[in-house]
């Protein structure tokens, strides 16, 4: 597919912008005190170089009460120059245009962070900080009215290209627009007409602060997916409103952050929102946006041509690969870096209240801390695993210049990624470890599959460096009848050596892999969705029926741990979709409960001080894991090199095995 769309120009009120890619406004927690730092202005520029048509900086404060100073502020004249002397440097240097969002928090804003009560439009509880704000006044409407205003003109004052405002993911906007968060009885209350008053009459008032000619746009929910909520109908006739009233362009986004309807997890089809853009685009007549899951070109390209949509929003790809548009552009697709959904460098990290990072890219918020360089003099290195931590490694040392050889033992790379990316939903994953050889390969590192890399084969080899990536190995507990034949190990399961699973299975663990494989085995008879979308597109079984399948599991699966969490591994956004999931197919989750036994036909568990017996014909452990590092052991006295990364130094994280093996890259 040529990507003619995609990189076709737009006009926006009188501004001409090169591509239809956007770079939508993400909280990045890269600021302190409201300050536009160093940190950003290298993150940024950095997306600048890279092609990126629309770069939106945001979200901005506008006031304090609304805010917390891990955002870039825009509440008072101080904050203008910083984010000028980034505008002209990004105007000089590329021809790529800079947005600006405006954000106030509403009921979200964290009291302890900003010292003043949260404000809202009712004294509706906030699910995610657990305050209940302040009922808003008509002078309160007033004052965050004018707050927006003066944001705006010191917005332009930067010489921004565009000013776009936030009405949608639950903060203050949508909740005036909301139903569940808007219970005013009066003229900014009640029916839709009324909860439109307030964000309709900032869009406004702003629009005549800066006059006809400054581009403006609004970031909407095209579905708040909360019940009682408004829809892609309601959303739609906001839209037709906000244009009426002066925007220029509707970017549109999914639901709240409170929403149970997954948004960005790999679970979610490419493209599965873009009806929502559609919704919209079908109410106006300026160009709309659309958003999430949308990072493979092919998929863009092809939401494009639909005339769903006019732009399309990169938001998490551009932090996994900043030269994403110029890659895609220059037909460089083995050099890509993928997003792969995973949530735990951005998303996870943001709503742990820690800086935006990624798995993939550990240069991501690091720009200007870290550059891979050439190293003074290049080195002879074997690389013993080839699992992330191990190819990470390879891929940075061969970019500072240095001879790599890379030895797996098995017949393919990704270590434990290939099991990660089996249970439902989790296919993303296994683009890792694609894309990492893509670049191994065009670095020139040499790759030996199916060969364990011994201490005789180093010692021959006589290399200036060895790295030990070796993984890790599944614990086996030990309980009475551990090694009965009907006990399988997770890892054989997901990687499907392990097929003779019976109907009553109780996985021993309520980890990540223990938790994910239920998963995998609860799902193993129910239809997929391409199934469950031929009979609903054909009417081959009543929607109910159908759907009910989607959640009738032919097994009984019980997943037993003594923590009191199941999943506590997991990251926030990936956790509750994950725990969610397990619920609708009917899965046994039982936490603080502890192994004592495995019969032929049974396990018994004890919770508290009571003990029971759990049917199971199959019992699958997923108890940890512990380091291999044998290699690393063995050639500890022969006076070679040797680094150990990965698993094979600590069993952790995918995102810690991949930052080990660049930062340990850079300093060779």
């Amino acid at each position: 597919m040529d990507f003619i769309k995609l990189f076709e120009p737009i006009r926006i009120n009188n501004l001409e912008i090169k591509n239809r890619i956007v770079m939508p406004s993400m909280g990045l927690a890269y600021s302190t005190n409201f300050s536009f730092n160093d940190r950003l202005r290298a993150f940024f520029m950095e997306r600048a170089r890279g092609g990126v048509g629309l770069l939106t900086i945001g979200p901005l404060s506008i006031d304090r009460v609304g805010s917390v100073p891990i955002m870039v502020g825009l509440h008072e004249d101080k904050f203008i120059d910083p984010l000028r002397d980034f505008i002209d440097e990004v105007h000089r240097e590329t021809d790529v245009k800079v947005a600006f969002q405006l954000l106030h928090m509403g009921r979200y804003a964290f009291s302890f962070l900003t010292g003043m009560t949260p404000i809202a439009p009712s004294a509706i509880p906030s699910k995610l900080t657990k305050e209940t704000p302040r009922e808003m006044t008509l002078e309160d409407i007033e004052v965050v009215q004018e707050a927006y205003v003066k944001a705006a003109i010191r917005a332009v004052a930067t010489g921004v290209d565009f000013v776009e405002i936030l009405t949608c993911t639950g903060y203050l906007m949508s909740q005036f627009l909301s139903p569940v968060t808007n219970k005013r009885t009066d003229n900014y209350g009640g029916s839709l007409e009324n909860r439109m008053r307030f964000p309709l009459e900032v869009i406004g008032r702003v629009r005549e602060a800066i006059g006809d000619d400054v581009p403006l746009g609004i970031r909407v929910a095209g579905n708040e997916f909360m019940k009682g909520g408004n829809t892609n109908q309601e959303s739609a006739l906001f839209s037709r409103a906000a244009e009426e009233a002066g925007v220029d362009a509707i970017n549109v986004t999914g639901g709240w952050h409170e929403t149970t309807v997954p948004q960005l997890t790999g679970n979610v089809p490419a493209g599965g929102f873009v009806y929502l853009a559609r919704g919209i685009k079908e109410a106006v007549t300026i160009p709309v946006f659309a958003s999430n899951r949308l990072g493979d070109p092919y998929v863009a390209e092809r939401a494009l041509r639909s005339g769903s949509c006019d732009m399309i929003c990169w938001g998490r790809p551009l932090i996994t690969d900043p030269t994403l548009p110029r890659k895609v552009q220059e037909g460089r697709f083995k050099e890509i870096v993928p997003c792969v959904a995973c949530n735990q460098g951005c998303f996870d990290t943001i709503f742990s209240g820690n800086p935006v990072t990624c798995i993939l890219n550990p240069l991501a918020g690091y720009e200007a801390y870290y550059k891979v360089g050439r190293a003074e003099t290049p080195k002879t290195i074997m690389v013993a695993g080839g699992g992330p931590a191990g190819m990470q490694f390879a891929i940075t040392a061969a970019e500072r210049g240095h001879r790599v050889t890379l030895f797996e033992k098995e017949e393919r790379l990704g270590g434990q990624v290939n099991l990660a990316g089996v249970p439902p939903g989790k296919g993303e994953l296994l683009k890792l470890i694609k894309s990492m050889r893509d670049r191994m390969d065009l670095l020139g590192v040499e790759v030996v599959l199916g060969t364990l890399l011994t201490s005789d084969m180093v010692s021959q080899k006589k290399p200036d460096l060895l790295v030990v990536s070796t993984g890790a190995e599944p614990v086996l507990p030990d309980v009475p009848g551990a090694h009965l034949p009907h006990v399988l190990d997770a890892w054989d399961v997901l990687s499907e050596k392990a097929w003779d699973i019976g109907r009553d299975v109780v996985v021993v663990g309520g980890s990540a892999t223990g938790c994910e494989t239920a998963h995998f085995i609860a799902a193993m008879d129910v239809p997929d969705s391409d199934t469950y979308t031929f009979l609903m597109l054909h009417q081959a079984e009543e929607r109910d029926y159908a759907t009910s399948l989607l959640r009738a599991s032919g097994r009984r699966v019980t997943v037993i741990d003594m923590l009191p969490r199941l999943a506590n591994n997991v990251g926030k956004t990936a956790r509750w979709s994950l725990m969610k999931s397990l619920k609708l197919l009917g899965v046994n989750l039982r936490p603080s409960t502890k192994l004592l036994e495995i019969t032929d036909d049974a396990v018994v568990v004890e919770t508290g001080n009571v003990q029971e017996t759990i049917v199971a014909d199959t019992v699958v452990m997923a108890a940890g894991v512990r380091s291999v590092n044998s290699l690393a052991e063995a050639i500890q006295d022969t006076g070679t090199e040797l680094i150990e990364i990965g698993d094979a130094k600590k069993p952790g994280k995918i995102t810690e095995a991949i930052r080990q093996g660049f930062l340990r890259a850079l300093e060779v």
